[in-house]
């Protein structure tokens, strides 16, 4: 056998536990450098990418039903029942309809002993070979039946995925994570688990759909190559984090690069080009422009079906016009309309609105009015106030205030039926946004809406749809420095639909307030962002909505770094998500949520939350911290200060559920993990959880099934701490570097 001796790291492998649940245990003899990268830690050498043997594919949506008269014996009398028929599967061949009950499989009876009987019996399907026959025993009403099918291969498609290859050129040498999965003789699983989300991406959302809905086409490239390549998720997050922030760095700092590099991720990003002027009469045209480019972009919908975009903008499947709101936005090309504000985004640099400023005082410096300038223009009314206090009471395409304690009642940069491009530059003063309307503030439906306040202490207050906030358009809402107050409804403050909302925020102690949905949300083919410079900030989210698991004690966040799409089920179509990003660079943050949030995600969703600095808290309650469900990437990501992270009931901390990907990591300080169950690092059903802590004195505290732990031998937890001596479990068992967690080792 060969020897390596590692420069960073010389580790001693004791021999593998072989319980049903097992750990690798290596202790450094050297203490580990303070920066790690993805090579160093959880880089593993693999073979070219092949094609994954073929799946079974059975066709059907299921759900939990309690019988009261079983048919038989069964000690919670829960069985499974179908909600959905996929036309032409094997289900369907077989003759098993909508609303049977499936008693028995192979003559074993299908119902639940414990744990999730919908998962067991997906696992039982996914054991048997494509071509396999297969005798189910169902209930139809009160009719007993028996019908055989045979097993058909999980229809794919092809996926076309983002390029990371240069994270995974790395120097020839073992990472932390190889030697664990050597002494637990786990290789072989962990190929496995790949094989299987690599099948995940390329899987088809609705199988047997007809050919005129192909929401297939709205998979992100990067949830494609994330699901192929899970143990990058981290370094990813982080390369897409510092690509969207960078333009705020820039000494002429630029919005529109934020819009172009978010565009880029929906694979739409259009192509700008340097204004020849930059003056009031320029703006005009280039609003006349925006205008007239969106319109046509947008012309392939009638003006009904226009508004039952607009009517539907916030809905969910549960909507009974679900299926014709995805329909409706297949026919839009993303592309064309967020090129139709290419004319417009030059504006949005700090040196350009200075020119802008200068041009309009040279024009209307002598008018001592309050409001310099007020018309009707073919792009909507233009008004340009002065530098004292202003009301602006009525909706608005375009305002330019050069400063003063302003206060705005009206859309603020938000879309409206005839004018779907709205801007507003407010030069500074401690200024008021308090909107009666939805989609104000930022927000672009079917268009694009753009709120830039240069600076000053501020307060945003609006309904829905807000603030930052896009669907089938591009909504921005941009605060300079100083202390800002946010607050919203739903699905606003970063929240991206077949489109892309932005909120960025300078330096300053700020408050967001939101009851559900946003502060980073990407829902189906969006892109969701919160950006926030610095300051000790305040994230809350969630109150409104119950969900339907504990809804006396619980309610849905979705956001704070969450991406989310829909699973087909009963008659609904189903569409794969976005991604969702909360970026804060400093500041002693607390962030307060329940239910999916915090760096979560679901169905082929990326949810990403980036702390970069601070001594910052995070409260959730489940689905959160680096968690990935139904084949999604949650990731989250702090790099600095003694943090605390809780999460009530679990399912967070670094969790894959349902061939999903998640990943916690803490890079620097002395930090403190409580959490329910199937915590910091633990896995489920063909996922895999990933927690890193690279140094400090920390503790981890869970009531059972974490730290590193896998509830089947089809998935994989894995925790890695670089510093254990310091630290203190909840197991108690002797912390160590790395821990695998499977079932079954070597199976």
């Amino acid at each position: 056998m060969n020897v390596t001796i590692i420069p960073l790291l010389l580790f001693m492998v004791f021999p593998a536990i072989t319980s049903a649940q097992t750990t690798a245990e290596l202790i450094p003899l050297v203490q580990p450098e303070p920066h790690f990268t993805y090579c160093s830690l959880l880089h593993i050498t693999t073979e070219s990418t092949l094609p994954p043997k073929p799946k079974p594919f059975l066709g059907i949506a299921l759900s939990e039903i309690k019988q009261e008269t079983p048919p038989l014996p069964c000690p919670e009398n829960i069985f499974v029942k179908v909600d959905r028929v996929a036309r032409g599967s094997a289900a369907d061949k077989a003759g098993i309809r909508e609303y049977d009950i499936i008693t028995a499989i192979n003559g074993t009876p299908v119902c639940r002993e414990k744990g999730d009987i919908v998962s067991s019996f997906r696992k039982n399907i996914d054991r048997q070979n494509v071509g396999a026959q297969v005798t189910f025993d169902i209930l139809r009403g009160a009719e007993a039946l028996s019908v055989s099918a045979t097993l058909k291969e999980l229809p794919t498609r092809y996926q076309p995925e983002a390029d990371h290859r240069r994270i995974e050129a790395c120097p020839e040498r073992p990472s932390l994570l190889a030697p664990a999965l050597r002494s637990t003789n786990t290789r072989s699983l962990f190929n496995d688990i790949l094989a299987g989300l690599f099948l995940r991406s390329s899987a088809v959302h609705n199988p047997g759909q007809t050919s005129d809905k192909d929401p297939d086409r709205l998979q992100l490239p990067e949830m494609t190559w994330l699901l192929r390549h899970p143990l990058t998720s981290g370094a990813v997050a982080r390369d897409l984090s510092r690509q969207l922030a960078a333009p705020l760095h820039s000494a002429d700092w630029r919005p529109d690069d934020i819009v172009r590099s978010a565009a880029r991720l929906l694979e739409a990003e259009p192509a700008i080009t340097a204004p020849q002027e930059i003056t009031f009469p320029a703006l005009l045209r280039a609003m006349e422009s925006a205008k007239a480019k969106a319109e046509k972009a947008l012309d392939r919908l009638s003006p009904a079906e226009a508004a039952l975009l607009r009517e539907k903008a916030l809905s969910s499947p549960e909507d009974e016009q679900w299926d014709s709101i995805v329909d409706l936005s297949l026919k839009i090309e993303r592309r064309e309309l967020f090129n139709a504000f290419v004319p417009l985004l030059p504006f949005f640099t700090r040196d350009n609105l200075a020119l802008l400023k200068q041009d309009l005082i040279a024009r209307f410096g002598g008018n001592t009015e309050p409001i310099l300038y007020d018309a009707v223009t073919p792009v909507g009314r233009v008004i340009v106030g002065d530098a004292g206090p202003d009301v602006y009471r009525e909706d608005a395409a375009l305002i330019l205030d050069l400063g003063g304690d302003d206060l705005y009642l009206n859309n603020a940069g938000g879309t409206r039926p005839g004018m779907p491009v709205a801007l507003v530059v407010d030069w500074g003063g401690n200024d008021r946004y308090i909107a009666g309307d939805s989609f104000s503030q930022g927000a672009g439906v079917l268009g694009g809406g753009f709120l830039l306040d240069l600076g000053g202490n501020d307060t945003f207050v609006s309904p829905d749809g807000s603030q930052g906030a896009g669907f089938w358009g591009s909504g921005l809402l941009y605060h300079g420095d100083g202390k800002g107050t946010f607050n919203a409804r739903s699905f606003s403050q970063g929240t991206g639909q077949m489109g892309i909302g932005i909120i960025a925020n300078g330096k300053g102690d700020s408050v967001y307030n939101c009851s559900l949905g946003g502060q980073g949300l990407g829902l189906f083919a969006g892109a969701g962002l919160l950006i926030d410079r610095g300051g000790d900030d305040y994230y809350q989210l969630g109150g409104l909505q119950p969900d339907f698991r504990d809804p006396l004690k619980a309610t849905v966040s979705f956001g704070q770094g969450f991406g989310g799409g829909y699973r087909a089920e009963k008659d609904k179509t189903g569409v794969p998500g976005g991604i969702g990003m909360l970026i804060d660079e400093a500041g002693d943050d607390t962030y307060v949520a329940d239910y999916f949030a915090q760096g979560a995600s679901y169905y082929y969703g990326i949810g990403i939350l980036h702390d970069l600095a601070g001594n910052d808290r995070y409260f959730a309650g489940r689905y959160a911290q680096g968690a990935g469900i139904h084949s999604s990437i949650g990731v989250m990501i702090d790099q600095q200060g003694n943090d605390s992270y809780y999460a009530s009931f679990g399912v967070a901390q670094g969790m894959g559920h349902d061939y999903g990907v998640g990943y916690l990591e803490d890079d620097h300080g002395d930090d403190t993990y409580w959490g329910g169950q199937l915590v910091q690092g633990a896995a489920t059903g063909g996922g895999i959880g990933i927690l890193l802590d690279l140094g400090g004195g920390d503790r981890y505290t869970c009531n059972g099934k974490g730290q590193a732990y896998a509830d089947a031998d089809d998935c994989m937890g894995i925790m890695i701490d670089t510093e254990p001596s310091r630290d203190i479990l909840s197991s108690h068992r002797d912390v160590v570097p790395v821990r695998v967690g499977v079932k079954n080792p070597g199976k």
